[in-house]
């Protein structure tokens, strides 16, 4: 019998209403190009079963007051996820200075929803803990921004030994200058960097091996 291999864990980073619909208050310059892609991802998730760890931003309203155009401020309609990007089996985890996390959190819900109110999401303890200790092959990692959230995400993840995938054509930026630096950086790092595509082939040829009846034959839909 062939030794079980752990699934790839997608990571999806802050695709927010604010961040990636139309009339945003801060829409990813590239959010037209990588919201079709995003979707593709989220269906292959979904379809295939696929764990995801997603992180939000949530300011709160003081912390913005006095801004000429807030964004993903709490309780507003632009901090929210978009749709696609929520699965049914999910559970939302809070920001606090706690430690206390199921690292299973993952065997009991499709989808972890961790708040995050930096742009580091190291700084969320718990979300931190996860990285650092839940089991996983590999981390997929798309959503917003390139320069700023992922680019520090994907660092942390590549000092605490991680393998780490970046799809990069799935990843907004607000600066093209500095986003395109910071792919370098993070390729010159070790960060493996794909396509949606060659992720969509790679993630169906492997739920193919692990058995699914049926998996070759049935049209994929996003």
């Amino acid at each position: 019998m062939p030794k079980f291999r752990v699934p790839d864990t997608l990571l999806d980073v802050c695709t927010q209403r604010d961040y990636l619909s139309q009339g945003g208050a801060r829409r990813a310059l590239n959010a037209d190009a990588i919201v079709p892609n995003i979707k593709h991802l989220m269906a292959l998730a979904r379809w295939g079963k696929l764990p995801i760890l997603s992180c939000v931003d949530a300011w709160r309203p003081e912390a913005v007051r006095g801004l000429s155009n807030p964004y993903c401020v709490i309780g507003t309609p632009g901090q929210r996820k978009i749709p696609f990007t929520l699965l049914p089996d999910h559970a939302v985890i809070d920001s606090d200075n706690c430690l206390c996390v199921p690292l299973d959190v993952l065997s009991r819900h499709q989808q972890a929803i961790l708040v995050k109110q930096h742009r580091d999401p190291f700084t969320n303890p718990k979300l931190d803990r996860l990285l650092t200790e839940m089991p996983a092959r590999r981390f997929v990692i798309f959503g917003v921004s390139l320069e700023l959230s992922i680019r520090l995400l994907v660092l942390g993840l590549l000092l605490r030994n991680r393998e780490v995938t970046l799809v990069y054509d799935a990843c907004g930026y607000w600066n093209p200058n500095d986003a395109d630096m910071a792919l370098r950086q993070l390729m010159a790092k070790g960060c493996t960097v794909a396509r949606t595509q060659e992720i969509l082939r790679y993630e169906l040829a492997e739920l193919a091996r692990r058995g699914r009846n049926g998996l070759r034959h049935q049209r994929f839909v996003a």
